[in-house]
Order: structure tokens, then sequence, then C-alpha cells
């Protein structure tokens, strides 16, 4: 089964079409595609690449960030900040 990304839903309320892109359900139109080239050339249009990058956290050094809320933040620095 392919991953969603975060958007995903807003993605699918808003009339997607998702296909399977390299193990993530992207969107790959949402109706005409004429339309949606006049609606980027008169307001504005959003590409997802949160599917592109992905951090992994691990080791004795690594703080807890499973606990973290979507939207929170924890700050990780060095003994010198």
């Amino acid at each position: 089964m392919a991953q969603q990304t975060p958007l995903y839903e807003q993605h699918t309320l808003c009339g997607a079409r998702m296909v399977d892109f390299h193990g993530w359900m992207m969107p790959l139109h949402y109706g005409s595609q004429l339309d949606e080239h006049h609606a980027v050339r008169t307001d504005a249009g959003m590409f997802d690449v949160s599917h592109m990058t992905i951090v992994d956290l691990h080791g004795s050094r690594t703080r807890e960030v499973s606990t973290l809320s979507a939207g929170q933040r924890r700050r990780e620095a060095n003994e010198d900040g």
C-alpha cells in the first residue's frame, strides 16, 4: 500500500485523482488540466513535496519526538547551542 503525505486528505477533499507515485499517493490532476492551468496563472498553485525528504533521527543523543503533536517543535542543538 502506498504511503500518504500530510496533505493527502486535503488533496482528496479538493477532488484530486490520486495515483501511486513511487510508493506515495500523489495527485495527478483535479479535473480539467486546462482549468488547473488557468487557476495557477490567475491565482496560485501549490506542489506537495513532502514525500521527497524523510528525516530519521536515531541514536543515544537524540531527543524523543514521537510525543510531539502536529505543528509542535522541539529544539535540537549541540553543547554550543
